[in-house]
């Protein structure tokens, strides 16, 4: 595990704070049409999809998407939180024998025994917490476990290169969530790197086929294809 993985995960690991951040977590809740979304273009370009690795899975929720839209498949849920590894379970027992779980660090996914051949390889709301450094070993470790033709798919909080615009777009949607129960603050990289450095890391990782499928103030929906 990296230095700065460590960072990122050391709160997570507390019980108390992993399930105070869960039962506060109301932006989660703004971000169903995106997981939807990806989903749903996956299962359009590759109906087939059999194997799904989900990266910073926390409680599932991203996970559960997709195995839903696609009930043959199985998924790995990974994480670096044996806290958020209990609540997982609980969310995804309806699923039975269909999910394995992993304790594996996104800083080091080489040391977690996970799939080569994936279908798809998902994150959400975790590559944020690295710097652009950090976010280029990601992704190049993650595209090493796709399939041909598999999906990267990352939904995540992005920053912006004027922090007016950042200041704005997180004020805005305070109007668009409900009320947030007290939530103590993680770990964050800030400034956030933006949608640039995203592209230019999928590129740098061989995923040059790649688009912004849907932005909603500070979040993305990052897509990507290996050759088929």
């Amino acid at each position: 595990m990296t230095e700065q993985g460590l960072k990122a995960a050391q709160p997570w690991r507390d019980v108390d704070y992993a399930s105070g951040w869960a039962n506060a977590d109301v932006v989660g809740e703004m971000l169903a049409f995106p997981r939807a979304l990806a989903a749903a273009l996956v299962k359009e370009d590759r109906p087939q999809t059999m194997t799904l690795v989900d990266i910073g899975s926390g409680t599932g929720t991203f996970l559960s998407v997709f195995l839903d839209e696609f009930p043959n498949a199985r998924g790995v849920w990974t994480d670096a939180s044996e806290a958020m590894l209990d609540m997982a379970k609980e969310r995804l027992a309806k699923y039975g024998d269909r999910v394995e779980f992993k304790v594996v660090d996104m800083t080091d996914l080489a040391a977690g025994n996970l799939p080569t051949d994936a279908d798809v390889v998902m994150t959400s709301r975790a590559a944020h917490h690295l710097d652009r450094t950090g976010l280029h070993a990601f992704y190049k470790e993650a595209a090493a476990h796709l399939a041909p033709g598999g999906w990267l798919v990352n939904l995540d909080h992005v920053g912006s290169k004027n922090d007016e615009w950042d200041t704005l777009f997180r004020t805005v949607r305070k109007r668009f969530q409900a009320p947030a129960p007290d939530a103590k603050p993680h770990h964050h990289n800030y400034p956030l790197t933006g949608v640039q450095d995203h592209t230019d890391a999928l590129d740098a990782a061989g995923l040059t086929d790649r688009e912004t499928a849907w932005r909603g103030l500070i979040s993305c929906l990052f897509v990507a294809r290996t050759a088929g």
